[in-house]
């Protein structure tokens, strides 16, 4: 049994870590702790929803603890999960498994070196077809385009500053691009900031003149945007058209996805396609195809989780999980004999982990199991 000091002591390490203030010295001592426990699973009935789901493992950890626990712990799951490697939950077969020990996985390997996570990287094409990569490019002004400069600030941004002269009779367009294994973020002309994924692209003005501001975009973008109700911020995608009023969302309109995703953070968008038009409200996600727009309620982390650096499934089918994967590590996926996957995931792992170790959590908990070779992740039945 647990002290009523070391009781009291975990509670309070437990509760920075629901409110993200806990150090490096105190997260080392709390996993210590949870690593203490002598079982080497947590398998509950997966009956009921998520919710009670985490209620129900925080109980069991709460029983093998002996802590003492009287406030709210929905986020303090999350924590948990982070501290103890728990990162992966599979759901499939009518119940959840929560690993904290799992046996040590081999990833089939024919590399001689380690597949590594992307990087902040990008071109920049200019108006008269020059092409700059960003990463070699040097810090503070790096071109001119008409009477706006084009600066790269100390953080490795690119930013648009107009002259006082104004933006000029011309209209000229930049494209800021990645390729698999990049990103980038930048900060158009009317301040507005621009999160960039990989395999994506965005095309825009080098200066905002006229009744909108109208950005053109492929793949994925998370935007922040300088609301001006006399100056509209449009997104074309697709074929759609996405229209601020005073906003971040998120837009996932890759090619290879099903169906154009634009999740509404804050304030208000309005998503117009194929002749339909809703307006989202904050945590709901418009779906588009070639037929209609689904309107649904999300969690928005899962929208974001990219930008802040990992990956978070929910409930995510397999084949999603690995386009995410190739985007990000610049590796081809091959489903031989095309197999039939059928398992979802649910839970997180660092996009700054190198390959190996993201398909080695999928395969302690999964029906599947991988092989790399070269370039190419082969996923077989287990």
């Amino acid at each position: 049994m647990a002290s009523g000091y070391k009781s009291r002591r975990m509670l309070h390490l437990a509760r920075k870590w629901r409110e993200g203030s806990i150090t490096e010295a105190e997260k080392k001592e709390f996993d210590e702790w949870f690593d203490a426990f002598d079982d080497t699973e947590l398998e509950m009935d997966s009956a009921g929803n998520e919710d009670m789901l985490k209620e129900r493992l925080y109980a069991r950890i709460k029983e093998r603890s002996d802590l003492e626990v009287k406030q709210p712990v929905r986020r303090l799951y999350t924590r948990i999960v982070a501290a103890a490697s728990i990162l992966l939950i599979l759901s499939a077969g009518g119940y959840f498994v929560f690993r904290k020990h799992a046996a040590p996985v081999q990833i089939a390997q024919n590399n001689t070196k380690e597949i590594t996570p992307g990087i902040n990287k990008a071109t920049l094409t200019l108006s008269d077809g020059r092409k700059m990569v960003l990463t070699d490019a040097q810090k503070g002004t790096i071109a001119s385009q008409g009477n706006t400069l084009i600066k790269k600030t100390e953080e490795g941004k690119v930013e648009y500053i107009t002259s006082a002269n104004g933006p000029g009779s011309e209209t000229l367009y930049n494209t800021l691009s990645t390729k698999r294994a990049e990103q980038y973020s930048l900060t158009l002309p009317d301040g507005s900031k621009v999160w960039l994924n990989s395999a994506s692209s965005i095309h825009y003005p080098v200066s905002f003149a006229g009744a909108a501001r109208t950005v053109e975009l492929t793949g994925e973008a998370y935007f922040e945007v300088v609301h001006n109700p006399a100056q509209p911020f449009r997104v074309k995608v697709n074929g759609g058209l996405i229209e601020d009023i005073g906003t971040a969302f998120n837009v996932n309109a890759y090619e290879d996805e099903p169906v154009i995703t634009t999740t509404l953070i804050s304030g208000a968008v309005r998503v117009n396609h194929q002749k339909q038009s809703v307006l989202l409200k904050p945590s709901q996600a418009a779906l588009s195809n070639a037929a209609l727009i689904t309107v649904k309620d999300v969690d928005t982390e899962g929208a974001v989780a990219w930008r802040k650096g990992y990956f978070l499934f929910d409930h995510e089918e397999l084949h999603s999980v690995m386009r995410k994967i190739s985007r990000w590590y610049n590796v081809d996926i091959e489903y031989p004999n095309d197999q039939q996957v059928s398992e979802r995931y649910w839970g997180s792992v660092s996009r700054f982990v190198n390959v190996s170790e993201v398909l080695t959590k999928l395969q302690q908990i999964g029906h599947v199991k991988f092989k790399v070779e070269g370039n190419k992740i082969i996923v077989q039945n287990n």
